[in-house]
């Protein structure tokens, strides 16, 4: 048993640079792996936050636009009113129009994005289309643009979340 030892203690006094280059690589992989791994969960959390932010600001929206009514055959009805200067015109009773109340909503979320080194947009209604808010639907959709940093390189990331909630 002490015969082996010895044998493969001169081994290893041989081969002792090789045993080095082999454990560096293998730690910059282990490196590079757990790099890669910590960006992916770190992306994950970003995403869910502009789900969270997207998801907020849609269901407000919604609900402060919304106006429900009966007309002269007593059959209800509901609308989904963009501003309060659309709103007097349908005399409707509402405080504030979805598409106010988002911006509102955005300007309260936007200190935690003011964190973000890079561009954060919102796009309210795929661009402000009518016909969204005559069917009862209040759309945004939430985008990241972000550079990271990934070994060397710089890389552009770019995210996207939408929400869409319905009267």
């Amino acid at each position: 048993m002490i015969r082996h030892i010895r044998k493969w203690g001169r081994h290893f006094a041989e081969e002792r640079g090789a045993i080095m280059v082999t454990a560096l690589f293998f730690f910059f992989c282990l490196g590079g792996l757990i790099s890669l791994l910590l960006l992916q969960e770190q992306a994950d959390l970003w995403e869910m936050h502009m789900q969270q932010t997207a998801d907020t600001i849609s269901k407000g929206a919604r609900a402060a636009g919304k106006w429900e009514y009966y007309n002269d055959q007593g059959e209800k009805h509901k609308l989904l009113l963009a501003t309060t200067d659309e709103a007097m015109h349908y005399q409707a009773n509402i405080i504030r129009g979805a598409r106010e109340e988002a911006q509102i909503l955005w300007n309260l979320n936007k200190p935690t994005w003011k964190n973000q080194k890079d561009s954060v947009d919102i796009v309210h209604q795929k661009g402000e289309r009518n016909q969204l808010y005559r069917q009862g639907i209040y759309h945004v959709s939430v985008e990241m643009k972000k550079e990271i940093p990934l070994f060397w390189e710089m890389f552009d990331l770019k995210l996207e979340r939408v929400s869409q909630s319905e009267i």
